[in-house]
């Protein structure tokens, strides 16, 4: 019983890490017109992606060390 708080916090940073990386994808978009590229940002979506970055790496981190205390 001990050990479900290891997984859950380890599962919850890679879900994190998923939501991280689909938000920044979806917050930057490049379109080719007439020869001419073109980029444009979403600057709230990249700062949300960010910031499911640091919780995920916190939920990861988190989740290894305590895994490994109990050890």
């Amino acid at each position: 019983m001990k050990s479900i708080l290891p997984i859950v916090l380890v599962l919850a940073g890679l879900v994190f890490a998923y939501l991280a990386i689909t938000t920044f994808q979806d917050s930057t978009a490049n379109v080719s017109f007439l020869g001419i590229d073109l980029s444009a940002s979403d600057e709230s979506g990249q700062l949300t992606a960010g910031l499911y970055g640091i919780v995920a790496l916190v939920c990861l981190g988190l989740g290894v060390r305590t895994f490994s205390k109990r050890s």
